[in-house]
């Protein structure tokens, strides 16, 4: 996993580069400390402080932000020497060569940003997806979800198995970024806002992902969404989180069918085995449904 403790430093990121692409190879400090003019490396320095994107782990935040597709580069063909670092800073002349990449924020970039501006709880949830489904880093959240010991732990620390002591750490505050672990004298697991965040991140990998001239059948959804998130039936039951959808969304969003041959069936809409996704399912579902129907997506909440 990347060292990119402080999620909030997307933010910063994702800001800056929806005004303009930015040379983030060129602005990393350790590079600037090997600049020849003093004075122009502390300018971007400044440039960087001032839109809160300066860290010692600086590169980990743009390898996140590549696995998780939010940006892309391209070379510089040409520099309009005048033209200002992210439209505010010093002149780009004054430090990058020809041979530099730009890099610029993509489709699913600038999503996310619109969504941070707009809806700072439907972000969240966004980022908490995008980093679920990913394939790069080490499953340490997922194994924490996966540990029925975690709902009762403690201190979930003790529990994340691996000898790697920065993604240790780095996966628990990422866990108490989203709401999921809350610290006191250790980090506990609050079960309903991971149910809560596991609800969104179905919805939105239903939106983006499945096709709304498919039908579905319920066990085909919960083995293709653990499978992608990396879970396992054992510990989530997204057959609970589709009730819940089926519940408060309208019908012009989901449609419920029968099989007739004794499949996964919805388990307060029993004649539902089959569903049919028509519409964007509205993501305030996984904020507006109470606890008790929540808490269900999580098997070991209660167990």
């Amino acid at each position: 996993m990347p060292r990119a403790y402080d999620l909030r430093i997307i933010q910063s990121y994702l800001t800056v580069l929806h005004k303009c692409p930015i040379p983030m190879l060129e602005i990393e400090r350790r590079k600037l400390k090997r600049m020849l003019d003093k004075e122009t490396a502390e300018t971007v320095l400044k440039w960087k402080r001032k839109h809160e994107i300066d860290s010692a782990d600086e590169s980990e935040y743009r390898y996140i932000f590549r696995d998780l597709d939010l940006i892309a580069d391209r070379k510089l063909t040409e520099i309009d020497p005048v033209l200002p670092l992210g439209g505010d800073g010093p002149p780009l002349g004054s430090f990058v060569s020809s041979k530099a990449k730009m890099f610029f924020l993509t489709e699913k970039g600038e999503n996310l940003y619109t969504q941070l501006i707009s809806d700072r709880p439907a972000y969240e949830c966004a980022l908490f997806w995008l980093i679920l489904r990913n394939q790069f880093y080490v499953r340490l959240i997922q194994q924490v979800i996966l540990d029925r010991k975690s709902y009762r732990a403690s201190d979930i620390r003790e529990l994340i198995r691996t000898n790697d002591s920065t993604s240790k750490n780095c996966a628990v505050q990422w866990l108490r970024y989203f709401g999921i672990a809350k610290f006191g004298n250790g980090f506990r697991l609050d079960a309903e806002t991971l149910a809560r965040r596991l609800l969104a991140a179905t919805i939105l990998e239903i939106d983006t992902y499945f096709d709304r001239n498919e039908t579905y059948y319920l066990k085909e959804i919960d083995r293709r969404l653990n499978e992608t998130f990396s879970l396992s039936p054992s510990a989530t039951d997204f057959v609970a989180a589709l009730d819940t959808i089926f519940r408060h969304a309208q019908r012009s969003v989901i449609q419920g069918y029968t099989s007739g041959r004794g499949d996964t069936v919805l388990p307060n809409h029993p004649s539902v085995s089959i569903v049919k996704f028509t519409d964007t399912i509205p993501l305030e579902i996984a904020f507006e449904a109470d606890s008790a129907e929540i808490l269900r997506i999580t098997r070991y909440a209660s167990g």
